[in-house]
């Protein structure tokens, strides 16, 4: 079995403004370790997918800093998407690309932006789900278990097992993000999971069910030569993504098809979606304090500090995101982490401003 990883790489983090900006996104920062996210994403597959097997899909404008920072993968397998279609266009074009790779090759979608740990649980699970997608021609995905009554990530509702004794689960429902009584009630009830965005399946399985609840993107592939450095495969590339629909894989594949299992993981995960996040990290102080960069906190607790450049200094303060860059600083509420996001979108609405996106 080979597993090929496609590592979606396409996305803004706005949520981690003013640090994640439009040329540096979440991604591209070294929010968990020392590393740049997808470079965190390529190192914890390890031993299981080889850089020669590894394809990233991202922006175009970002395509020449994800090589710089991923210098082993191969730069034709590094591919700038001309412009953002979600996520099922860019699934739809790797499971083209990787379909005559044999009976053996098994397509892993990776997000390049979440904390998992330990990777040795990881890659457990990961090859797991693999053998379960070639094996049963299924699309798995992996579902992580609930630790709180999230409201900010979609949900999978486990099913019947897929077989008598197997960890696996048939898909029973994709649930939307839900309001805080509703995710009180996944969570006690022990049948949902979150969804991560990680699904696993053969590139024929996949190209099969974009036939059959997809036909608007899959009948685009056939104008699309059989991989990124076939003469005229740019300018087919971008016809590809200027006439395809803009619509998740959620939408347009696993909340329609039949063969979707969901297989528990074992791993910690978050897809720090805001700074409030960096506080499950790990590393904070007595006073639950979590602080990176240079920063002197005093009589304060619970607090995010975040510096790349100069000091943080914070006296009696409690509960608080500070996080200070070279022309931004940004002071919030941490229960309002989420909403940092509409501060980029006035940015986006004042030109005046738009130099600090």
């Amino acid at each position: 079995m080979k597993i090929h990883p496609v590592v979606l790489a396409g996305g803004r983090g706005e949520r981690f403004w003013p640090l994640s900006r439009h040329e540096r996104p979440k991604q591209l920062l070294p929010l968990v370790s020392e590393k740049p996210m997808v470079r965190e994403t390529v190192d914890r597959l390890g031993d299981l997918a080889g850089p020669e097997r590894v394809w990233v899909l991202t922006s175009a404008d970002l395509r020449g800093a994800v090589q710089t920072v991923l210098a082993d993968v191969p730069a034709a397998h590094i591919v700038g998407e001309p412009v953002a279609k979600n996520t099922a266009p860019a699934i739809a074009l790797a499971a083209w690309w990787l379909r005559g790779e044999g009976p053996d090759a098994v397509v892993a979608v990776l997000p390049s932006d979440h904390r998992i740990e330990p990777p040795e649980r990881f890659r457990s699970d990961l090859e797991a789900a693999a053998r379960l997608a070639r094996d049963e021609r299924a699309v798995v995905t992996i579902g992580l278990r609930p630790t709180r009554p999230e409201t900010g990530y979609g949900y999978i509702e486990a099913g019947d097992p897929a077989a008598p004794g197997s960890p696996a689960r048939r898909v029973a429902a994709f649930r939307e993000k839900p309001d805080p009584a509703t995710a009180e009630r996944y969570v006690s009830g022990g049948k949902h999971l979150w969804n991560g965005g990680m699904f696993l399946f053969t590139p024929e399985t996949m190209l099969e069910e974009l036939g059959a609840y997809a036909p608007e993107i899959a009948v685009l592939l056939k104008d699309v030569p059989d991989g990124p450095s076939h003469p005229g495969s740019a300018d087919a590339v971008a016809r590809f993504y200027e006439a395809a629909p803009s619509i998740s894989i959620d939408y347009a594949v696993m909340e329609r098809t039949k063969r979707a299992l969901v297989l528990p993981a074992s791993f910690a995960w978050d897809d720090l979606g805001s700074w409030a996040a960096l506080g499950d990290v790990g590393g904070a102080d007595a006073s639950g304090n979590h602080a990176r960069g240079e920063t002197l906190l005093e009589d304060s607790s619970g607090v995010i500090a975040y510096s790349d450049q100069g000091l943080i200094a914070a006296l009696g303060v409690k509960d608080l995101v500070i996080v200070r860059t070279g022309d931004v600083t940004l002071v919030c509420p941490r229960d309002r982490a989420q909403d940092v996001r509409t501060l980029v979108q006035r940015l986006k609405r004042d030109p005046s401003l738009a130099r600090y996106l």
